[in-house]
């Protein structure tokens, strides 16, 4: 059994509203949310569409859409790791831009390609596997903290650990101190950057 990444994608535009309205139809018609895998498979949207999926992977379900206006919000349980040449070639097709978000501790996968952190605002992740574990100033950690919580800057990270105890001036600093507590700080990546490709398909 496949681990499950954890996608979210925002599909936006900033002069081609017809292209993101068109996209939510093409979703509220082939995507339905409920319990059957097949009628949520994003693999539908392609072939309906007649998206070439040529070399693409599409082993992954939407929980979750929601347009607003200005942006789409796809949540999907992917297989393993992010689709993100499906979603390329989705925002290809409608001539779109888009940012990801996606997670699959198993794999150490904490990506983020929104650069400019808009929508997607989270640079690290904790990783706690003990949540009972006694901090130095005598409360456990899961008191303070929940297993993979997000953080926005590195400053966020190292006031709240301060708080427990660590007094860390640099996240290379906590780090250390943290290793033998088996606590883990991830920082988000995008490793897509050199694959940003013609307009249509964007990722910002």
């Amino acid at each position: 059994m496949a681990n499950i990444c954890c996608d979210d994608v925002i599909f936006y535009t900033e002069g081609n509203p017809k292209g993101l309205y068109d996209l939510w139809e093409d979703l509220e018609t082939y995507i339905i949310l409920n319990q059957n895998p097949d009628l949520c498979w994003i693999g539908n949207l392609f072939s309906h569409k007649k998206i070439d999926s040529t070399g693409i992977s599409l082993r992954g379900n939407i929980s979750y859409m929601e347009w607003n206006d200005t942006y789409i919000l796809l949540s999907l349980s992917t297989a393993w790791s992010p689709l993100y040449e499906a979603y390329q070639a989705i925002a290809a097709s409608y001539h779109l831009s888009f940012v990801m978000q996606s997670i699959e501790p198993g794999e150490r996968i904490y990506y983020n390609t929104d650069t400019a952190h808009i929508f997607f605002p989270d640079r690290y992740c904790v990783r706690l596997y003990e949540e009972s574990l006694v901090t130095p100033s005598g409360i456990t950690i899961g008191e303070k903290l929940e297993d993979g919580e997000p953080f926005e800057s590195e400053q966020d990270v190292i006031n709240l650990f301060r708080d427990c105890g660590y007094p860390a001036d640099t996240l290379k600093e906590l780090r250390l101190m943290l290793d033998e507590d088996d606590i883990t700080i991830f920082e988000f990546t995008n490793p897509y950057l050199s694959k940003h490709t013609e307009i249509g398909g964007k990722c910002a």
